[in-house]
C-alpha cells in the first residue's frame, strides 16, 4: 500500500467516509440506511405476527403505542425477543380490534 493510499484511507476513517467504486459514502448515511432497513423488515414481521395474534384471539392487541404493542406480543410469546427501540413504533387497534394502525416514525 503506497503512503498516498494509506493517507487517504486514514483520512476518510477519521471523518467519518469512505470511497467505495468512486461513491463517497458517508458513515452516518450507511449507519441511517442500515437502521431503516432494519426498521422496515421489523414493521413487516410485526405485521405477521399481529395477524398470528388476530388468528389466536380473534382480535388484534387492544393496547396504544408501539411499546404497548411490543410489550403485548413479547408476554404472549409472539415475539422471542423485542426491538432494539419499540418507541419508532407507532400502534392503535382500530375498529374495536378488528383493524389497527402500524407504522414506523
Amino acid at each position: 500500500m503506497n503512503t498516498t493510499l494509506l493517507q487517504m484511507l486514514i483520512t476518510s476513517l477519521i471523518g467519518g467516509t469512505i470511497m467505495v467504486n468512486g461513491v463517497l459514502l458517508k458513515a452516518d448515511d450507511i449507519i441511517a440506511s442500515a437502521n431503516s432497513a432494519a426498521n422496515t423488515a421489523n414493521i413487516h414481521q410485526l405485521a405477521t405476527v399481529l395477524e398470528l395474534y388476530y388468528s389466536d384471539h380473534n382480535a388484534y392487541p387492544q393496547v396504544t403505542g408501539g411499546p404497548a404493542m411490543i410489550d403485548e406480543l413479547y408476554d404472549e410469546g409472539y415475539l422471542r425477543s423485542k426491538p432494539l427501540d419499540s418507541t419508532i413504533f407507532e400502534y392503535s387497534p382500530q375498529a374495536g380490534g378488528q383493524d389497527y394502525s402500524l407504522a414506523v416514525q
